[in-house]
């Protein structure tokens, strides 16, 4: 394997972690919408969450 530049290190793992972190959002607003389904603002700031 030949050797790679840190900045290409740097920019794989930059890609990755943002991968991971849209991941996490995407779980977390299909997920906490079933969890907390009892809890008034949260409605109101997912129907805005997704109108933008």
């Amino acid at each position: 394997m030949p050797q790679m530049a840190p900045i290409m290190w740097l920019f794989l793992s930059f890609l990755f972690l943002s991968l991971i972190y849209l991941l996490a959002s995407h779980l977390f607003f299909t997920m906490a919408p079933t969890l907390l389904q009892g809890y008034s603002p949260h409605k109101s700031f997912s129907k805005l969450h997704w109108k933008w």
